[in-house]
């Protein structure tokens, strides 16, 4: 059995359930683990988490790790934006990693960019090409959930008019620092509520415009919706109480526009204590309007709160061996063979 030599670079959330699935896979062997968490460095790369020893310690400096001889870097750091709230940094950083010859998956949402980032697509793509790697940006959303499921079973329809995929996560006990930029326990009149609707769309929206490429619809509008929901009650998150009448979740709504027809669309919803305040509701949900008439699919168990990072990391890790035997450049995950669990 090929055995891939992996480096998991940001042992967050994701890197966590990273690690522990390389552990249990014959096929994969883990040469290095990076992340700037000083608590972190210095310490066996799974003992930190608790799971049994993995032999790597982690560093700090992704530089030193990619002089070695590795295979694929799965690249679960944060998001870095630059100044006009875009991915540019973000990129520099994956292709600094191409350049070093070395293939990457990621969580990033740098998804379907020759649509929505154009730019930075052409220059993750030729790194890639002319190191004669692969990038293949792949997650949960966007990703397997949206847009990678939904095509799939959009396959068993004879015609299809509309899609819409409906999601969201419970952050009660979600203690990443990035549960910040929704203000949950803030006054929702003095909270900047178009400018995370921006940030938001800016993040998924990838994914309805894939769907929309492969369904063969052509839109002339994307349409973003915002709705801001306040706590019936105090509700009492990980990180603090949240009063009643403050910020408690948002429900967003992005979709590709046909003669004011919504065509492909993405809820998503964010908010707390789901267990207490029930709107908005959080569905997991694939509907698909058509020939014959209606598909309707739930999906239950995808963001659960004890594990609410697995479905993000294991569609980046069960891809590997197509990635690094793959074709040279900007992969997407629909173009590839089916995915299915590595060994």
């Amino acid at each position: 059995m090929e055995q891939y030599k992996v480096v998991v670079w940001g042992l967050g959330n994701v890197g966590r359930a990273a690690v522990r699935m390389i552990q249990s896979k014959k096929s994969l062997q883990l040469v290095g683990a990076v992340d700037n968490d000083p608590e972190k460095i210095g310490k066996d790369s799974g003992a930190i988490f608790d799971f049994p020893n993995t032999g790597v310690i982690v560093e700090g400096d992704i530089d030193e790790v990619l002089k070695r001889d590795v295979d694929v870097v799965l690249d679960y750091t944060p998001l870095v934006r630059d100044e006009k709230g875009g991915f540019t940094p973000s990129a520099e950083d994956i292709v600094k990693v191409l350049n070093a010859g070395k293939n990457v998956v990621t969580t990033l949402p740098i998804y379907y960019s020759q649509v929505t980032t154009p730019d930075l697509y052409k220059m993750i793509d030729d790194a890639a090409k002319k190191n004669h790697v692969s990038y293949l940006p792949t997650g949960l959303l966007p990703g397997a959930y949206a847009s990678y499921i939904p095509t799939v079973l959009a396959g068993l329809m004879g015609q299809v008019d509309s899609i819409t995929v409906q999601s969201g996560e419970d952050d009660q006990h979600n203690y990443s620092s990035w549960v910040r930029v929704f203000g949950y326990g803030m006054d929702p009149d003095k909270f900047p509520q178009d400018k995370l609707k921006l940030g938001i769309a800016s993040y998924y929206v990838s994914g309805v415009y894939e769907m929309g490429a492969r369904l063969g619809m052509k839109f002339d509008d994307i349409k973003i919706e915002h709705e801001c929901f306040t706590a019936p009650e105090d509700l009492h998150p990980i990180f603090g109480t949240v009063k009643k009448g403050t910020i408690s979740g948002h429900r967003f709504t992005m979709s590709g526009m046909i003669n004011g027809q919504k065509k492909a669309s993405l809820v998503y919803v964010h908010k707390i204590c789901d267990d207490v305040a029930p709107e908005p509701e959080i569905k997991n949900n694939i509907h698909i309007e058509g020939i014959p008439k209606s598909l309707d699919i739930d999906i239950e168990g995808l963001m659960p709160l004890d594990e609410s990072y697995v479905t993000s990391a294991a569609p980046s890790v069960n891809v590997i061996s197509q990635v690094v035997e793959g074709e040279s450049g900007f992969l997407q995950a629909l173009d590839l063979k089916v995915v299915t669990p590595i060994q």
